[in-house]
């Protein structure tokens, strides 16, 4: 209940937010319904009026429905043109809302959660379902306005009808049911949506169309996608049929009471001992006792629903501010870094993941060094980088940033100071200006900068190529728009990196994957040297790759195997170790011999 009324007033509060007088203008279609709530009674006036052949009470019963009539009709008007209007306003509010929350989680950990990712796609199942939540609770509040008044107009006209309403108890509880078959159907729904999200792009996006058609996979992902679209509606489908077998006995139920009140009281009309105006308005006012049991078990329904929906929505709000009184730091970060950047047993374990991805990392990595991390693939690189950078939040452990923990920084005022290119680039289908100088948003129409930008991440050959230059439109998607390779994309993704010109820590993540081991090779020397070169404020400069052809220039190399730190020491010294690095090197080097 508690969540219920929470969900409620957040809907009204948001609604008054957005438009204080259309949310009063909303409520006249409640006054509508009260005063069309009166036209059972006028009828009968005028029934007794021609039985007992008075002409003033007929009058006055048709002037009743006119001006009932009209006033009910024009109020309904005005409130349901009031209601479409704050509904679209509303849910535009709530999804824009949902699209600030769920861009400004200053982490990424929730990315990688499928409990999170169920409830996002949950929210996109019910899209608009915020919006309608409005629509629900005016629905609510008029239908109950209307069934309290039906009440008191049965009671009025003869105790007998309340029996109808016991008649109706049946489908009030039957909503038990179907509110818990609803949330598990939700539920049961949102993983299948999200791989049938999943297929449908890989059946229709040009990235995955190429491996999907070369490999004949077709039929395959269409059987899968046909599969899970079936897994995805079919306990809606279910939640549907059983819902309409519960609906149809509570009605058969309610009538055959209904038949039997009725006849009850038709008996007694027939010996005069009820009034004929009354059996008219009993027999009009069944319909309406039935609806009562209706409206009653809608409104339970509407508002579990609603509550469900805003439920998901305060959920993705509170997660939202709970990650960010995790990273409540309001420290600046240093100008220069003086000792460097410690990392103290530090573990991290991705959501519902069995096993830790790190686990007691610790490491130093000296102010104005030049760090390479390899390993083999999933042996926690990029999760250290991350780590590092904030992305995550350490699960155990922490970091130090010249003595400072990371979480007592300002996070804003730490990644602003941290500059990279990550394994994982973005294709940011801007104009190739734009495209670069995001890298630092102050500089981004700053042309010199970019062109600086590009040669030190060793794009010049991609804006040569372009036919407009830093002002060509990127992605074939857009008019006039260039498709880049994938080298190229990830040479401006590494020009993006360099965008920033005095970092703390420059990460450079296996930024070279789709370049030649020469190339990256001479590029990694390149960002040794200018790391040096820079070495004046105290930055550390943090090289990922699994190469280790590569590493040679760096002045410490961490080596990390199965989450932990295997070997730490230059080059030179882990070749002359013998271990697990000169291992690994070794089956690399021969395959360039």
């Amino acid at each position: 209940m508690k969540t219920a009324l929470r969900g409620i007033w957040l809907v009204v509060a948001k609604s008054v937010r957005v438009s204080p007088w259309q949310s009063l203008l909303c409520m006249a279609e409640s006054l509508g319904g009260v005063i069309s709530l009166l036209q059972p009674l006028y009828l009968a006036w005028f029934v007794d009026g021609v039985l007992h052949h008075d002409t003033g009470k007929m009058a006055l019963a048709v002037a009743a429905v006119a001006a009932s009539t009209g006033l009910s009709g024009a109020l309904n008007m005005a409130g349901c043109d009031a209601r479409v209007r704050q509904f679209e306003r509303v849910g535009f509010a709530f999804d824009t809302e949902i699209a600030r929350i769920t861009a400004s989680i200053p982490t990424l950990d929730h990315l990688e959660s499928s409990k999170y990712l169920d409830q996002l796609q949950a929210l996109r199942d019910q899209q608009g379902a915020l919006g309608g939540a409005l629509n629900s609770f005016l629905n609510t509040f008029r239908n109950v306005v209307f069934a309290g008044g039906t009440l008191v107009l049965a009671a009025g006209a003869d105790a007998r009808l309340l029996l109808l309403v016991l008649a109706g108890l049946p489908s009030v509880v039957a909503t038990r049911w179907i509110v818990r078959w609803q949330a598990r159907a939700e539920e049961e729904s949102a993983e299948p949506g999200r791989l049938a999200t999943h297929l449908l792009e890989l059946s229709t996006t040009a990235g995955p169309g190429a491996e999907v058609r070369v490999f004949g996979l077709r039929e395959v992902v269409r059987a899968r996608l046909t599969d899970a679209v079936a897994r995805w509606r079919a306990p809606m489908v279910a939640l549907a049929r059983r819902t309409e077998v519960v609906n149809a006995a509570c009605s058969v139920f309610f009538f055959g009471c209904a038949v039997a009140v009725l006849a009850w009281m038709v008996h007694d009309a027939i010996r005069g001992q009820v009034p004929v105006a009354t059996l008219v308005l009993a027999v009009m006012l069944v319909g309406r006792l039935q609806n009562t049991a209706n409206v009653l078990r809608w409104s339970i329904g509407n508002i579990t629903q609603l509550a469900r929906t805003t439920g998901r929505f305060l959920w993705l709000r509170d997660y939202e501010r709970e990650v960010r009184e995790a990273h409540d730091g309001t420290q600046a970060p240093p100008a220069i870094l003086r000792d460097g950047i410690t990392i103290e047993g530090l573990a991290y374990a991705y959501p519902e993941a069995v096993e830790p991805s790190l686990r007691d990392v610790s490491l130093h990595l000296p102010a104005g060094s030049v760090v390479a991390l390899v390993g083999e693939n999933g042996a926690g690189k990029s999760t250290l980088v991350k780590l590092l950078t904030g992305l995550y939040r350490p699960t155990a452990g922490r970091v130090l940033v010249d003595g400072v923990d990371l979480a007592d920084l300002d996070l804003p005022a730490w990644r602003a100071r941290v500059s990279g290119a990550f394994q994982d680039y973005a294709k940011v289908e801007f104009t190739a200006q734009e495209s670069v100088g995001v890298g630092d948003l102050p500089r981004v129409d700053d042309d010199r900068e970019v062109r600086r930008a590009l040669r030190e991440g060793a794009g010049e050959d991609v804006l040569a190529s372009l036919p407009s230059g830093l002002a060509t439109q990127l992605g074939s998607s857009w008019p006039e728009g260039v498709e880049l390779s994938g080298g190229q994309w990830q040479r401006l993704a590494i020009a993006r990196g360099m965008m920033r010109t005095e970092p703390l820590l420059l990460v450079l993540d296996e930024p070279t994957a789709a370049l030649d081991a020469a190339t990256e090779h001479a590029l990694f020397e390149r960002y040794a040297e200018a790391a040096r070169a820079a070495g004046g404020r105290g930055a550390v400069t943090l090289l990922v790759t699994h190469r280790f052809s590569t590493v040679a220039a760096a002045d410490l190399v961490v080596v990390l195997d199965g989450g932990r730190v295997a070997e730490v020491g230059t080059h030179a010294e882990l070749v002359a170790a013998r271990g697990h690095y000169a291992e690994l090197y070794e089956l690399q080097a021969r395959g360039y011999r």
